[in-house]
Order: C-alpha cells, then sequence, then structure tokens
C-alpha cells in the first residue's frame, strides 16, 4: 500500500514519525511525507524518506489554504496514493480535504489532541468540537491516544461512519536514550555548566512556552516553593512566543536565578537524569504528553495535572502526583512533598520506568501503530 503522512510542520514529521515510517518500510509499503520544506524536511529526506512541500503557515488566510489544498491534492494523485494519514490540527484539516479532493481510498486522521479539550474556555471548546464534527464526513478512520479523546470521538461519531476509532499507546520513548542510570560525574557537570550547587535541588519542565502549557502557573509555583526553601532550581526548556514576558515575570518575582528559561535543548536525556524531578502544569489540547514518559522513562517522578493525556500516562499516588490546572497551590504542594521525601521519589521514579517499559517502550507502540493503521485502511473493513 502507499501511504502519505502530512503534517503541517516538518519538525513534527522528524522527531515523531521516523520510526513509524521505517517500520512501514519493513513491512513493505511505500511512505512518503508531505509537509513544509525546510531544514527538517532536509533531514527527512537525508534519511532516506521521501518528503514533498507544502507551504502552509499558521495563517488560516483562505486563499493559502485553497492554494495549499490543490497542491497537496496533485500530489497525492501524482503519487498514487492509497491511504492518507493526516497528523497535527492544521495538516489533519487540510490533509483530509485535499485527500477527498484527490479521490484517495483511505482518509485517516492521526490526532495528537483534539481541539477542544476540558478546561477550555466554552467558546473555544464549542469551535474546535465544530470544526472536528464537520471534517469527521471525511474521515474513514480516527487514531487518538487517550481516554477522553476516543470517549469524545466514540459518542459523537467522529469518522463517516460513525465507528472505527482506535487508540494507540502514544508514539513511545526510546528507553536506552532515556534511562534511569544513576550517573553522578554526569549530573555534576550539568549542574557545573549550569552554575547549580551539587547539594540543591531541580525541578525540570519542558513545554512550548505559551499559557496553555501551565508555564505561568510553574512559575507562581516557584514562586511559592522558593519563597520557603533557597535550595530548589526550576529549569523550564523549550520556547514559544512568551518566553520574553516569562522572563520579566520571573524577574519581577525575583527569581531569575532559581527559575532558568533554558531554551531549545538537545540535550534534554541528561538533564532528565540529574533533575530530581519532573512537572507539566498543562491544560493544553494534549494527546498524550512525550515529556511525561520520557521523565518517567529517567526514573524521575511526576507532578502533572488532572488533564486528559496526562491522566493516562501518570498514575496518582503511585508514579507521581495529579493536580488541579491552573492551580499553583495544588503544584507547589505536590512538588514540596517530592522536594522532602528522597525515597518517596525514588519509590515513585522506580514505578514510572517500569510503566514505562510495560506500557510505552517505542519498539512496541511503533509496532502497534503500524497495525492499527493497516487495520484503519483494510478495504474489508471500510
Amino acid at each position: 500500500m502507499r501511504f502519505i503522512h502530512i503534517t503541517r510542520a516538518s519538525i513534527t514529521a522528524y522527531h515523531f514519525l521516523v520510526p513509524l515510517i521505517k517500520e512501514q518500510e519493513r513491512r513493505g509499503h511505500y511512505v512518503c511525507v508531505c509537509t513544509s520544506d525546510d531544514a527538517h524536511a532536509q533531514k527527512l529526506r537525508d534519511s532516506g524518506i521521501d518528503c514533498f512541500g507544502h507551504r502552509l503557515e499558521r495563517s488560516l488566510d483562505p486563499w493559502v489554504l485553497r492554494r495549499e489544498i490543490v497542491r497537496i491534492a496533485g500530489i497525492l494523485r501524482e503519487q498514487k496514493i492509497d491511504a492518507a494519514v493526516c497528523h497535527t490540527p492544521l495538516g489533519a484539516g487540510v490533509g483530509r480535504i485535499a485527500a477527498r479532493r484527490a479521490g484517495t481510498a483511505h482518509v485517516v486522521y492521526f490526532c495528537h489532541g483534539l481541539p477542544c479539550a476540558p478546561g477550555q474556555n466554552i467558546l473555544k471548546w464549542s469551535i474546535g468540537f465544530c470544526l472536528e464534527k464537520a471534517l469527521a464526513r471525511l474521515t474513514d478512520a480516527i487514531i487518538v491516544m487517550n481516554t477522553y479523546d476516543e470517549n469524545l470521538c466514540r459518542k459523537h461519531k467522529m469518522t463517516r461512519t460513525g465507528d472505527r476509532v482506535f487508540r494507540i499507546p502514544g508514539m513511545g520513548v526510546n528507553l536506552k536514550e532515556f534511562d534511569a542510570r544513576a550517573d553522578g560525574e554526569e549530573g555534576h557537570c550539568v549542574r557545573h555548566e549550569l552554575g547549580i550547587p551539587d547539594t540543591a535541588r531541580i525541578v525540570l519542565c519542558t513545554a512550548a512556552l505559551i499559557p496553555e502549557k501551565g508555564v505561568f502557573v510553574l512559575l507562581d509555583a516557584a514562586r511559592r516553593i522558593c519563597a520557603r526553601r533557597g535550595d530548589v532550581y526550576f529549569l523550564l526548556c523549550g520556547n514559544g512566543p512568551c518566553a520574553d514576558r516569562l522572563g520579566r515575570r520571573a524577574e519581577q518575582f525575583a527569581l531569575k536565578e532559581k527559575f532558568r528559561l533554558l531554551g531549545w535543548r538537545d540535550d534534554i536525556p541528561r538533564l532528565m537524569r540529574c533533575a530530581d524531578l519532573f512537572t507539566l502544569p498543562t491544560y493544553y489540547f494534549e494527546g498524550l504528553p512525550v515529556s511525561i514518559l520520557e521523565a518517567m522513562a529517567c526514573g524521575k517522578p511526576v507532578v502533572a495535572t488532572k488533564h486528559r493525556g496526562c491522566e493516562d500516562t501518570v498514575v496518582d499516588g503511585a508514579t507521581g502526583f495529579l493536580v488541579g490546572i491552573r492551580n499553583p497551590d495544588d503544584l507547589a504542594g505536590k512538588i514540596g512533598t517530592l522536594l522532602d521525601d528522597t525515597s518517596l521519589r525514588d519509590e515513585m521514579g522506580q514505578a514510572g520506568r517500569k510503566r514505562v517499559e510495560e506500557h510505552f517502550e517505542i519498539g512496541q507502540c511503533t509496532t502497534t501503530i503500524v497495525e492499527v493503521l493497516e487495520q484503519a485502511c483494510h478495504r474489508g473493513e471500510r
């Protein structure tokens, strides 16, 4: 079968889809990608994957959208694609319309998180829901990653036939790259590079710097914790439009030294291993947060929110804690509990590693996804 994966941004395809594509190819399928034509697209080509460029931006300019729908539909026809697998909100919307225009036999929505999430205001939720409901008429099958999305899709029949909803355990984690080995020398080097004492505690968060990822909630929690103890450092890795505002607010709180904005990092595994715990106070439309799984793979306890995706990864009270969204007091309390108890951190970290080994190992997850895609595109099942 001839597959194409359609995403808006090539960084998504490069960081998350390569193992999946390679496994599909190993099983005899032809697989290509349609995505933004930039440096990450070239990396895909360098890895031996056929990659076709589009010019989709975040803009919803109708002329741009129409132009790119025509462009992508042309690629699908030229490449004689049997199945279009559409990722990310904009890529999935445009991709599904283009696939129907091209007459593609199978149109699959690979959902990394529906754009209607608990915690959103009712207007945003309603807009996201109505868009997905409209696009459901173009969708043969939908693949989701968490309980909330699965239940919503089944209840509201988010595919052409009203069924064909498939659940997967996320994209998986590379357990060799993200491991729980204790390396005192590595930890010392990381702390030395960052100017953090060996005796200090480190709370790590990796996230896009947007409000919905809970980064301002984390800053408020950090202010509460740092007011009580001076041995805690918060490291926030990621970039985004709120970086400057977040930095200014940290400075206003006199936390510039203790609340570090590290920007984009390529050494997340070593930062994970030297941290004492990980947190993600998100209320974004998550699928299954890979950063949480990576932290658990490194043997770190996690404090996350009672939110879709997070609830499917963290076992509250066993591998970490779940707190209310937009609740800095609750977040600070649970982080403080873990900072105060080394044995609890170790116990939860070990439980988290075991959970990832059993349910979220990348090879196991990749095999599951490929089998689900084959089932979703089986002509007899359509």
